[in-house]
């Protein structure tokens, strides 16, 4: 049942990224130039109070974290960010495979 669960998550967010993808897409084509949007821009939009006190949350207690790290996540487009955790989940909720046994048992 949590194998169901997790594929069915691997699925939505892998559609949410072609969708972002997709929306990316048309925002370049209209503008003439590439556009992406950032995971910060589409959190921010999401939910603007929370992202803002997750922010003084981690600025206050880990301030060496924030600069480098998640910065530099929040910073990857949106599209690419939901597709990449779409195919771990995906990967994650395959059966494991018994392994071969080469002496003839």
């Amino acid at each position: 049942m949590l194998r169901l669960l997790i594929r069915f998550l691997g699925l939505v967010l892998l559609a949410g990224g072609f969708a972002a993808l997709i929306v990316d897409g048309t925002r370049s084509l209209a503008g003439g130039e590439l556009r992406v949007t950032p995971l910060s821009r589409s959190a921010l939009d999401l939910f603007p109070a929370k992202m803002q006190a997750w922010q003084t949350a981690v600025e206050q207690h880990l301030p060496l974290l924030w600069d480098p790290v998640i910065v530099t996540l929040l910073l990857a487009p949106l599209s690419l960010t939901l597709t990449g955790l779409g195919a771990l989940l995906i990967a994650l909720s395959q059966k494991r495979r018994r392994p071969i046994d080469y002496a003839g048992r």
